[in-house]
């Protein structure tokens, strides 16, 4: 079974966590990269556009996390994919438009996952 792990990570000091939290809305379940909201999916699930809803939670939230000292290079969003025989994605141009002008960069790790 094929799974994909997407997060929303931001760099910042630890005393921003529950802050961020805060404006954004969700609460991480660790902090292992800095502050890190995770959404796993298995294959067999429904498509969904993990991506659109991480920009959706950020959207009109950028001066309130710029006011912690967080700039948008400080954001980022993880595709983490493991997989069988072959890797494949694809992604709208519209997503990768909303990604480009809010300046968030789209980071992907794929790797083989056992049978």
């Amino acid at each position: 079974m094929e799974i994909s792990k997407y997060e929303l990570r931001i760099e910042t000091e630890e005393k921003n966590y529950s802050e961020v939290s805060n404006i954004l809305g969700v609460q991480p379940k660790n902090y292992k990269y800095g502050w890190s909201y995770t959404i796993i999916l298995e294959e067999e699930k429904q498509y969904y556009n993990i991506i659109e809803k991480f920009l959706d939670i950020l959207d009109g939230k950028y001066e309130k996390l710029f006011n912690l000292k967080i700039e948008r290079k400080f954001i980022t969003i993880w595709l983490i994919y493991g997989y069988h025989n072959q890797c494949n994605m694809e992604f709208s141009p519209e997503t990768m438009e909303r990604l480009g002008k809010n300046g968030i960069t789209l980071c992907i790790s794929c790797f083989e996952a056992g049978e």
